[in-house]
This record gives structure tokens, sequence and C-alpha cells, in this order.
């Protein structure tokens, strides 16, 4: 996943020095910042948001059920893999209409998208979003 070019597409709600630690199923983006703590690029309602105090407890959070589900949305992971929605490694699973257009998370519009393209449409929808 090309993490430079995926956050450049958020130039007014991403600033300042990062290292990329991952992405979920739908493109939210986590990062550490230089002072230790852990944010989420949240490409659904836009901005971005504390995610963990360090990178030792974002670890210890990623094996808590309750904020995998929260923060992961593995919900909806298993509900697009038990319709056959699969992805590749260069996509996420992204939505037909963005959910801040449509006003709801439809999964009946949920798709593979290619990583860039989607992060595109959230961008173009909601980068500069206030936290």
């Amino acid at each position: 996943m090309d993490f430079r070019r995926l956050l450049a597409l958020w130039p007014k709600t991403i600033a300042g020095p990062l290292v990329p630690i991952g992405a979920s199923a739908f493109g939210d983006i986590f990062f550490q910042r230089p002072r230790g703590n852990v944010e989420k690029l949240d490409v659904l309602v836009g901005g971005v948001h504390h995610a963990a105090s360090s990178y030792d407890e974002f670890k210890s959070l990623m094996n808590s059920r309750y904020w995998r589900d929260t923060n992961l949305m593995t919900g909806g992971v298993r509900l697009t893999r038990s319709k056959g929605l699969f992805r590749k490694k260069s996509q996420f699973l992204g939505f037909a209409a963005h959910p801040s257009i449509s006003g709801k998370l439809d999964w009946a519009l949920a798709m593979p998208m290619d990583a860039v393209a989607w992060h595109e449409v959230c961008a173009k929808t909601l980068d500069g979003t206030p936290r």
C-alpha cells in the first residue's frame, strides 16, 4: 500500500510528520506521530481522530474485540465476505455512494475499490472536515 500517495490526497486534513502503521479494510489509515500517539484518518466521516496514546497501547487495543469491531468495522468485513465480496491487497472496501452523500452506511453498496480511487472519492468529499 502506498501510504504516501494516499495521504497526499488529504492536504487539508493531514499535516506534519507521521509514520503510517496500517489501514482498515475500509481505508481508514492509522499512523504514529513523533510524540508517540497513534491517530486514525477516518475516510467515512472525515477528520483525524485519536486511536491510542502509544504504539504499545495501539497493539494492545488490537487484541480487544470491542476495539476492532468499533475501529476496524469487523462486522462489516464479515458481512461483505458473506456476500462474496473480497478485496485484493491494493484495494479497500468502498461504497458506490459515499456514506456522507447517501446519508447512511448502506452495505448493499459496498464493493472492492482500488485504494487510490476510494481515497480520491473520500478526500474529495471530506478533506478538511474538522476533527
